[in-house]
């Protein structure tokens, strides 16, 4: 049935019928949340099996892309190729779902880097500068280059297994570190981990809104969803490697959470926040829990939407002031105070106030991580504290201030505009009031 849908919207993209199209993939995420699953192993064809980790972030999936639709709504009205934009959206749609239910590693690794290119259309296509190919380029190179090495270890695994299955026995084994590193070096990169990250930063800044919200909302959870099935068939890290690489992920954070600081672009800001929240995920993770696997999915969820409706927030206000960088666009408060309320709200989210779901997650990563070393309390009390410090930075320098007389008189938003934040809020914070969905 998903596959008939997904071939549907395929074909309504290609017609030009972008309403329709919008519509249709409404009805089909409707449809989704109402189909029951117990969240055992759900099998749904001979290449498909759900879980619950892989069925939380297929909903994510369609909920971000119809938001991204919706945002994107300018390049239908000035004729941008939207055709074009929505076949390229649907493309990446179909991708991301192949990953998540895929239940084959070679299969998962094909739609894995297939993913990669309708983004790296979205960013050279409907970029805004020329720098874009650059970033492009640059997002390329890390991700395929890291990610070679895994298919040489996927063919390995299946030549000497006699299967490329999900769900079978772990591999355990005396290994080498390379091993291991060949394994999880693309995922680390997707993540992305401290010292792989550089490339995100660039990507979200010359993306579109709607590849800032697909980049950040689903395209980064594909590491996480990687490691989770990577980690089973490896059976689990060796102490020495996986205390290397919680280190260095939760130092890499902090370090990442004090450079955001002192930058003025509103898109790097939330994009280096993006890798901050990540590096806990990458720590809770490595470490095999279950209280880590639970708040890391969680987590993800939560990020997804609340990082997307932040990067749908810069778009608004780059539309009214043509300028991401906070020194231009400041003392917002007086000219938009309905949209300076959603900042404050999302900002909230995203400092994982209660009663949000991002709460629940950090909280269970730290006690995964806690209760794995007692010494992790420290750079995890740093991590939170500038998470905090960075996102009132960035709410004061943006919304108080004297604005500049020279931008004229901007109005407060759209109706449209309000209805894709309030998609983005309540799922973040209503999900708590049922947190068995995202922590069975």
């Amino acid at each position: 049935m998903l596959g008939f849908s997904l071939s549907v919207l395929l074909s309504l993209s290609l017609m030009k019928f972008w309403g329709e199209s919008l519509i249709f993939l409404m009805v089909l995420t409707a449809m989704m949340l109402m189909w029951s699953c117990d969240f055992g192993a759900s099998k749904v064809g001979a290449l498909f099996e759900l879980d619950s980790v892989s069925w939380s972030l297929i909903i994510l999936s369609l909920w971000v892309v119809i938001l991204a639709v919706m945002a994107s709504l300018s390049v239908n009205q000035m004729n941008q190729s939207s055709d074009l934009f929505m076949f390229t959206s649907m493309s990446l749609l179909l991708a991301l779902l192949s990953s998540f239910a895929l239940n084959d590693y070679l299969l998962f690794y094909l739609s894995f880097e297939t993913s990669l290119i309708p983004v790296f259309v979205l960013i050279l296509g409907w970029g805004y500068q020329p720098e874009r190919v650059q970033a492009g380029i640059y997002m390329l190179f890390y991700t395929v280059t890291a990610s070679l090495p895994l298919l040489v270890m996927l063919l390995v695994t299946k030549i000497s297994g006699g299967s490329g299955y999900m769900h079978m026995l772990s591999h355990t084994g005396d290994y080498s570190v390379m091993y291991y590193f060949f394994f999880l070096a693309a995922f680390l990169v997707k993540f992305p981990m401290y010292i792989v990250h550089l490339w995100l930063p660039k990507a979200h800044v010359e993306a579109p809104v709607a590849g800032s919200m697909l980049l950040a909302g689903v395209l980064l959870k594909l590491g996480g969803y990687g490691m989770v099935r990577v980690l089973s068939l490896l059976g689990g890290l060796p102490s020495v490697i996986s205390s290397m690489l919680v280190s260095l992920s939760l130092w890499g954070g902090f370090m990442v959470s004090i450079s955001c600081l002192r930058l003025m672009d509103m898109k790097s800001l939330i994009a280096c926040s993006s890798v901050v929240h990540m590096s806990g995920c990458i720590g809770s993770l490595v470490i095999m829990s279950e209280w880590g696997l639970k708040g890391a999915v969680c987590l993800m969820v939560a990020h997804g939407l609340c990082s997307s409706g932040l990067f749908y927030l810069t778009y608004v206000v780059y539309s009214r002031t043509h300028s991401r960088s906070m020194l231009v666009s400041k003392g917002l408060l007086n000219i938009m105070p309905s949209i300076s309320l959603w900042w404050f709200l999302l900002l909230s989210v995203n400092m994982a106030a209660p009663p949000s779901l991002n709460l629940l997650g950090e909280l269970s990563i730290i006690i995964g991580l806690v209760s794995w070393s007692k010494l992790s309390v420290v750079m995890l009390g740093l991590m939170s504290f500038f998470s905090a410090a960075y996102s009132l930075y960035l709410y004061s320098l943006s919304q108080h201030g004297q604005y500049l007389f020279s931008k004229g008189g901007l109005h407060s938003g759209y109706m449209v505009e309000y209805l894709i934040l309030v998609l983005h809020w309540a799922p973040v914070n209503f999900l708590i009031l049922n947190s068995s969905y995202i922590l069975s």
